[in-house]
């Protein structure tokens, strides 16, 4: 059993040093920091996060997604036909994100991540993975100007999504998260998201499919069928009978969203222990990973970090690192 993260983690802390990123952000504002002297606050604090998330005890990284302004910011910034329209709440959350805005043919040179995870690779010690936005996600939230149907649209972000997870491929990316609450939210969609991941599959690279926030109950036999190698599965954010149906999920590796990222309430490792055990009772152990439910940047950074400490206690079986 392997323990992952998905999302973001915390930009910024009460420690010292923790508002660093935060101070130059302002300073670029003002015209006081030059775009390479950002990047390199960029490239201090990416460094810091995944120190943390192996400090933690976490088996399966992430480069903690810190260049990340909102989930869709990297591809509405990189894309060709698209830019980042009006803010937005990110669903039920005290969140804001920038909407996509589409007015014109979606394209990407493959390129969007290229260099955050190529940086990444370069400071990892442990197990990294990368992450993309989910088609139906991007698609349901942007302003579209262009494409006719939401089925036009779906398929030319999954094409666009398709060449960023090949990029991320040839930069030695063994494993994409595809983050995308949008599918268990407006789950009618299921059956144009079944081609969406076929598109994004064929780009040869391992995909786990990541929704949270809402439950997949209505979905999680569709899910099943999905052509990617992971499957998220929240039990933490809502009422959920998923934990009782993991067995639909044959063949694949489960990852159990144990932990919630949305709660400031710390877990103990052997309240997690809990829904592993269940877990455990219809996934095989080798096919079940243990993660927060979604992305750690909701949370204060001294929690986020006890929650990671808990979650690979529990994996481990409540033995401390």
């Amino acid at each position: 059993m392997k323990t992952t993260v998905i999302g973001a983690f915390p930009k910024i802390s009460d420690e010292p040093g923790g508002q660093e990123l935060r101070q130059a952000l302002h300073r670029q504002d003002r015209g006081e920091l030059k775009d390479s002297e950002l990047d390199a606050v960029y490239d201090a604090v990416t460094r810091s996060a995944i120190g943390e998330l192996e400090a933690a005890g976490i088996d399966v990284i992430n480069d903690g997604q810190i260049r990340w302004d909102d989930l869709l910011a990297p591809f509405a910034t990189a894309w060709g036909g698209v830019h980042r329209g009006p803010l937005e709440r990110f669903y039920d959350n005290n969140t804001y994100f920038r909407q996509p805005t589409i007015d014109g043919p979606i394209t990407s040179d493959g390129k969007t991540l290229v260099k955050a995870f190529r940086l990444a690779k370069t400071i990892a010690a442990r197990e990294l993975k990368a992450a993309v936005a989910g088609p139906i996600t991007f698609a349901t939230l942007a302003i579209d100007k262009h494409y006719r149907s939401l089925e036009d649209r779906v398929l030319a972000v999954a094409d666009a999504i398709a060449a960023d997870v090949k990029g991320l491929g040839a930069a030695g990316a063994a494993l994409v998260d595809v983050e995308d609450p949008g599918l268990v939210y407006e789950p009618q969609h299921i059956e144009l998201a079944r081609e969406a991941y076929r598109r994004i599959a064929a780009a040869g690279v391992p995909l786990a499919i990541q929704p949270y926030f809402f439950p997949a109950d209505r979905i999680l036999e569709t899910l099943a069928s999905f052509p990617v190698a992971q499957i998220g599965v929240d039990v933490r954010s809502r009422e959920t009978t998923a934990l009782r149906r993991l067995d639909v999920f044959k063949g694949k590796i489960v990852v159990l969203g144990a932990v919630d990222a949305r709660n400031t309430r710390l877990e103990s490792a052997s309240e997690i222990g809990k829904l592993i055990d269940e877990a455990l009772k219809l996934v095989p152990s080798d096919s079940l990973w243990v993660a927060p439910t979604t992305g750690l940047e909701y949370l204060p950074h001294d929690v986020a970090t006890k929650k990671l400490t808990a979650l690979a206690e529990a994996a481990r079986g409540g033995v401390p690192a």
